[in-house]
């Protein structure tokens, strides 16, 4: 029998040279897939979850667990076999498949689960077989029956000594001894200080986009995470665990960067700048449509162009992308949409939930073994994945590089894709798209100028293509195959890969007959499976709410942002108030409620107005945002609202509440009995821990080590805390031991 060449891999250095005709690829590719949509018919609305669990290996005798790096073993147990010539798998959609579409058997789901190994190699992904049709009574009775099914079908191959956990990150990785068989650091993989290459899943493509990453940035990617002070805490704090100080002079180490590719800035105009100095293609009218230096300018609030380094100062600094990516538990909900209308819609008004989101499933208190000044992960994984170069960081000055990046290639939305024609009664303003952000010029034109695809859309694709891709096989390389490779979207699905946001936007795959999809990244895993199922029906029944009321969520981007920074401090859910609409209801795409609010968007002279701010502050006095016209503020656009009173709704505010207008959901459509009590079950855990009657994961884990006789009250972690913490979460997770203050 003939031998099978392995597929060649190459990294980004070896790419480099030919990466604007990987970027022109990719986008001929979508464009493929946008005008094969515009042909189809519409899509029933599917969906499916996305789940990560961390595998640990316990020492009874020393007190002591540590991970364990049996990740890429178990997924070959499990029946992954490694394609490069893949864009990765995606569940089938059940209408393509030979099976029903709404009777599920949890253990049958589970046996053709499709487990995938991560970057970390004591990590493990998986999704299940087939995109899941909307049914209620699947969503109420099954959906945590389908996670426990998983769970115990890997816990079967774990050996003795060996836990499963669903943790967003390991409390002591890169501290001390944290992995079974560690070597030493400064390995020629990670190149860390802090992490052995032994944590590295050994795949190609794993090795080669942490590499990436460090080789475009010039330096690994150092990213500051706040000390927690506590009661003995060293203050200043100082991180002794790195052999020397990263910064010099406050500035990061850097090498000279690679030429770029043709790209423009958007950027932030003078206060006086309106819509009517915009031309009708987005750009002044005495632009020229190719200049790729242009500025394309809209309304913005104020921001600061030039990018600071993170601090060092009182924080634990962390030197490998894999303390971000690929190295924990997720939960990530993807919803597939009936056509391109109806997942613009999930994407804009599924973006302004990600922060509350965020701030209810908070789950990351430790890292690095120190007990930390924050709650969530979020900006933390940004940080670590960050491979701007010092010129598009705007540390030093733009030479080789055509702008000026202002998030990393993880973080959220840069711009809403709006309805593909603007109507005067649309809930979409332009101005709610008030940040800047670099996109490839090229790709625009070619997308909206000779394809004919609408201004916004073609905008969040180019975006993409400022950034470069860090590995890619010898087929998107090869000019008889790059058509051939994953139904020919592997070039566009490896630049999605890596530029990942708080909702992310696929177009259809044909090979699984799926239509336009919604990814909801925001959210952090939970400890137990009816948490994590609890989660998952509000996205679904979110999104159904969404569509069928044509709830309006607009925030401007600006305040999104501060509600993502908010959303991470130590117990958001109770004490922050996050920016959020006052009606929902108003302003709905061809629905106005005679409110007088879309007129006045429709000025333009109008601009965002604070009309005052008191962060912190419970009662009446917060800020409120609206737009303004002749000096008069209108107050009841947006308020400052804690997560109690988004979720469950507030008198004194005037705000139905999200869960309220689910529960109206609910009520219309004449469930049985049982699956509408089983719904509201689920939902109550959401509505208690947004009340505060229960609390996060981050909260309850924060509480357990500074109550711990074994913490010394100075914001370390000791491997004997770690230990006892770890046992309790699975105790709890496997019902052992009752935690009413996180459960009820």
């Amino acid at each position: 029998m003939a031998s099978v060449r392995p597929i060649a891999m190459y990294s980004w250095k070896e790419i480099l040279p030919r990466m604007e005709e990987i970027r022109a690829e990719a986008t001929e590719q979508f464009i493929s897939a946008w005008k094969d949509a515009q042909a189809r018919h519409a899509h029933d609305f599917t969906w499916h979850e996305t789940m990560g669990y961390v595998i640990v290996k316990r020492d009874d005798a020393a007190r002591r667990i540590v991970l364990s790096p049996r990740g890429p073993e178990l997924a070959r147990e499990l029946g992954f076999v490694f394609d490069p010539g893949s864009a990765g798998f995606h569940p089938q959609d059940p209408g393509t498949a030979d099976r029903p579409r709404t009777a599920v058997d949890p253990a049958a789901e589970a046996a053709e689960t499709h487990w995938r190994p991560a970057h970390a190699r004591f990590a493990l992904r998986c999704e299940p077989p087939y995109l899941r049709t909307f049914s209620l009574e699947q969503l109420a009775l099954q959906t945590e029956k389908c996670l426990q099914e998983r769970r115990r079908i890997l816990k079967q191959r774990l050996n003795a000594d060996e836990m499963l956990l669903s943790v967003s990150q390991f409390p002591l990785l890169g501290a001390g001894t944290y992995i079974d068989r560690q070597g030493p650091p400064n390995g020629p993989l990670l190149r860390s200080q802090l992490l052995s290459d032994i944590c590295l899943n050994p795949m190609a493509p794993f090795i080669l986009e942490i590499g990436g990453i460090t080789d475009r940035r010039g330096i690994v990617p150092y990213t500051g995470v706040p000390i927690y002070r506590d009661t003995h805490t060293m203050w200043p704090f100082v991180d002794q665990d790195l052999a020397a100080d990263p910064y010099k002079g406050g500035i990061l180490v850097h090498s000279s960067s690679s030429g770029r590719d043709s790209a423009c800035s958007m950027t932030t105009p003078a206060a006086t700048t309106s819509p009517a100095d915009l031309g009708t293609k987005g750009l002044p009218a005495d632009a020229s449509p190719r200049d790729s230096r242009h500025s394309h300018t809209a309304p913005t609030l104020s921001r600061p162009l030039l990018l600071e380094p993170p601090s060092n100062r009182s924080c634990l600094l962390l030197d490998s992308p894999l303390f971000g990516i690929g190295s924990g538990g997720v939960l990530r909900v993807t919803l597939c949409a009936a056509d391109l209308d109806e997942a613009r819609l999930l994407h804009d008004q599924l973006a302004p939930i990600s922060a509350i989101m965020a701030a209810l499933t908070a789950a990351t208190p430790i890292v690095r073994g120190h007990l930390v000044n924050r709650d969530c992960y979020w900006d933390v994984q940004c940080g670590t994945v960050d491979d701007r170069s010092a010129q598009e960081r705007g540390i030093v000055p733009l030479t080789t590089a055509k702008g000026t990046l202002l998030k990393s290639r993880y973080g959220s939305i840069d711009t809403y894709l709006g309805p593909e024609k603007l109507t005067p009664d649309a809930a979409f303003h332009r101005q709610y798209n008030d940040c800047q952000f670099t996109y490839d010029c090229e790709s625009y034109w070619k997308m909206k100028g000779d394809v004919g695809i609408d201004h916004l859309l073609s905008l969040h694709v180019s975006r993409l293509f400022v950034r470069d891709i860090h590995y890619a096989s010898e087929h998107m390389l090869g000019s008889s195959e790059k058509n051939g490779t994953a139904n020919g979207q592997e070039h566009f699905k490896r630049f999605l890969g890596c530029s990942r946001q708080n909702v992310c936007l696929y177009p259809p795959n044909k090979r699984t007959g799926s239509g336009w999809e919604v990814e909801f990244m925001s959210l952090e895993t939970q400890l137990t499976d009816a948490e994590n199922a609890a989660l998952i029906t509000f996205i679904v029944l979110l999104s159904r709410v969404i569509i069928s009321y044509r709830l309006n969520l607009y925030l401007p981007i600006s305040l999104m942002d501060q509600n993502m920074a908010r959303s991470q401090k130590v117990n958001a859910a109770r004490e922050q108030l996050f920016y959020f609409r006052r009606d929902l209801f108003g302003g709905r795409d061809g629905k106005s409620n005679g409110s007088g609010r879309i007129s006045k968007r429709g000025n333009s002279a109008s601009t965002w107005h604070t009309v005052h701010h008191s962060h912190g502050t419970a009662g009446p006095e917060r800020g409120v945002f609206g737009l303004h016209n002749s000096g008069q503020p209108e107050s009841a656009e947006y308020v400052e609202l804690t997560v109690d009173e988004i979720i469950n709704g507030s008198d004194t505010y005037r705000v139905t509440g999200i869960l309220n207008i689910i529960f109206n959901y609910l009520h219309t459509m004449r469930l049985e009995y049982d699956v509408e009590q089983a719904l509201r079950r689920q939902l109550m855990l959401i509505k208690k821990r947004a009340s505060g009657k229960l609390c996060t994961l981050a909260s309850w884990m924060r509480n357990y080590v500074q109550s711990h006789p074994d913490y010394a009250q100075d914001s370390v972690v000791p491997q004997s805390v770690n230990y006892d913490l770890l046992r309790t979460m699975n105790d709890i997770e496997e019902g052992r031991v009752a935690a009413p203050e996180l459960l009820g």
